[in-house]
């Protein structure tokens, strides 16, 4: 009994120490870099194929979206509310172009603008920080937001 577990122990072994790991681009991995480096080179991200297909699978399940943070600069309800989030939807797209989409949330009795799509708390609130003077009341706020785009090669 002892040499049977003794050798299935280590069938597993060697079977686990030839495990299908390749080098995979991170654009290409589903998993997208912060923007930040802190100095020029090559990084190489080694994972398991069967981990850039589960998160292939989640955003095909999940709309293409996943938890992050956006900011909101609009909170309103009443028959001027529609207008009022388009109009700050225009000025905001005017003043900072289309480099962060803005989005109409219509919640019951309420109309919301969100802007950006942040994967962290920071990059939110450092958003938050640069569109302050034209924005005053705006707020950092969980959303489901879009995967970042591929950058053209």
């Amino acid at each position: 009994m002892k040499k049977i577990f003794f050798f299935l122990l280590i069938i597993m072994a060697v079977n686990s120490s030839f495990s299908q790991y390749s080098p995979v681009r991170i654009e290409d991995s589903g998993i997208m870099p912060s923007g930040h480096s802190v100095a020029d080179g090559d990084v190489f991200l080694y994972q398991d194929w069967r981990l850039l297909n589960l998160v292939k699978k989640h955003a095909q399940i999940n709309d293409n979206t996943f938890p992050g943070w956006r900011v909101q600069i609009f909170f309103g309800s009443g028959g001027k509310a529609p207008d009022q989030a388009n109009d700050l939807k225009t000025k905001f797209l005017t003043k900072y172009g289309t480099q962060y989409e803005a989005y109409i949330v219509y919640d019951s009795p309420y109309f919301k603008l969100r802007v950006g799509d942040f994967r962290t708390r920071a990059e939110a609130m450092r958003f938050k920080d640069i569109i302050a003077k034209t924005f005053p009341n705006s707020w950092v706020v969980q959303d489901y937001i879009n995967y970042p785009e591929k950058a053209s090669e």
